[in-house]
């Protein structure tokens, strides 16, 4: 059998060269299919599907912003007789819509189902349905690092890898615990060291929503990772910094930066979004802690909450540079389907357009409380454009407490802001063309 697997770009056209998060779900898949049948695997973030070759099954992994793209390519190849199987976030809390352009969809955790689903394939019994329940990850596979994603500057500096999941928190706009559940599993830590021996590389991206989700575990991990000297950059929350054996194996095992959902400086927001810290002060003693570690801290901010003014994009910035923090993700708050947010916002009729192209962290999709949409989209921008002007992104790096974390905070910066082609702006300039339109 010919098999095909596809992880759309958001948008028609490729998108330029920068660093990318990587696509580690191919690789699990791609480990999962018999040697006996032939296998392609394509990154639209790095490669072309070629609509001229002809597959039995293809697998297309879809989030929202890559949902409308996914469908596209499932009508190309369906209409030359492929069967299509979508995957992914949003065939998941979705999977009425996906089935109206493929064949089957595949909903949950793919690793317990995709041997099935290839299996029925090939005798022709595809069903509409597939729902798998969390995986065992002590019997997870290792994904396979040999099928061309990892590139270089081409591609993926920074191979993805993963040691636990799910999520014991609830936030009102993720969907995470939906998925993947509210206990927390781990990989078993022989599979992770094997997982990054195999990789042969020496710099890493933990795509964990939480590396420290279970501290217990997060030390042992740390601990076993100390003597393969790799360097690594992860998310996490900001409760680290509470546990000063954590955060110090933590840099020990090769930690250069986390990524850290700080989300709001306003204290209403912070207290519904039931942070560690309650006041700013707090927040702030624990940035210091976990830069004194020697580890960059990139904090994460949604705009648009409803406790939100205009004040907030002008308090974010001057905590920014009160802590002299280098690099930051800036987020427009996103209803993303399957999420309580979603929900509500439906409920309040505050959802603009379901155009799941526009669902991109950059754009306005829905009606703020406090200030217009075209404000929020507009304070978003011109924040985005002082922090990151290059005269003050110049001075951050060069201020830097330590000369090593220079190629660190550049990595963070495009990784998390897609400095490639100043996506986000593009983005933020086309979400005030859209709100013009509809207002």
């Amino acid at each position: 059998m010919n098999i095909l697997l596809v992880s759309p770009r958001s948008s028609e056209k490729k998108p330029p060269i920068g660093f990318r998060i990587p696509q580690l779900a191919l690789q699990i898949l791609s480990a999962l299919v018999p040697k006996e049948d032939s296998l392609e695997v394509i990154d639209e973030q790095l490669d072309e599907v070629d609509f001229n070759k002809e597959y039995d099954l293809v697998g297309i992994s879809i989030m929202t912003a890559t949902a409308k793209r996914g469908y596209y390519i499932a009508r190309r190849f369906r209409e030359k007789g492929s069967k299509v199987v979508f995957g992914g976030i949003h065939a998941s809390v979705l999977p009425e819509e996906s089935i109206q352009y493929g064949d089957a969809v595949l909903i949950g955790e793919a690793e317990g189902v995709w041997p099935t689903i290839i299996e029925d394939a090939k005798n022709g019994r595809l069903k509409k349905f597939y729902y798998a329940p969390p995986f065992d990850l002590n019997y997870a596979p290792l994904p396979r690092r040999d099928i061309g994603l990892d590139r270089s500057i081409l591609g993926y500096r920074w191979p993805g890898i993963y040691t636990t999941r799910g999520c014991p928190y609830r936030c009102e706009f993720c969907s995470v615990s939906d998925i993947y559940g509210s206990e927390i599993r781990h990989l078993p830590i022989p599979l992770v060291l094997d997982d990054i021996k195999h990789s042969r590389a020496k710099l890493f991206l933990f795509l964990d929503d939480n590396v420290i989700a279970d501290p217990r575990y997060a030390k042992s991990l740390f601990q076993a990772l100390a003597p393969l000297k790799i360097e690594w950059g992860g998310q996490s929350t900001i409760s680290i910094a509470l546990d000063k054996e954590l955060l110090k194996l933590c840099h020990k095992s090769g930690c250069q930066g986390l990524f850290i959902g700080l989300e709001s400086v306003s204290r209403k927001s912070m207290r519904k979004f039931r942070k560690t810290f309650k006041t700013i002060k707090e927040t702030e003693d624990a940035v210091k802690r976990v830069q004194d570690a020697g580890i960059l801290f990139h904090p994460s901010f949604v705009f648009g909450l409803d406790d939100d003014t205009e004040a907030v994009f002008d308090d974010t910035l001057k905590f920014l540079y009160r802590n002299r923090i280098t690099t930051a993700t800036f987020n427009i708050l996103t209803p993303y389907p399957g999420t309580r947010l979603y929900q509500r916002l439906k409920r309040e009729d505050r959802i603009i357009t379901e155009d799941w192209n526009l669902y991109n962290h950059s754009t306005v999709v829905f009606r703020p409380k406090n200030m217009s949409a075209q404000k929020l989209a507009e304070n978003y921008f011109q924040l985005k454009k002082e922090f990151y002007s290059w005269s003050n992104t110049a001075h951050r790096l060069f201020n830097l407490n330590g000369i090593a974390h220079c190629g660190l905070a550049q990595f963070f910066y495009a990784l998390f802001n897609n400095i490639a082609g100043h996506k986000t702006l593009v983005d933020s300039y086309n979400g005030i063309k859209l709100l013009k339109s509809i207002f």
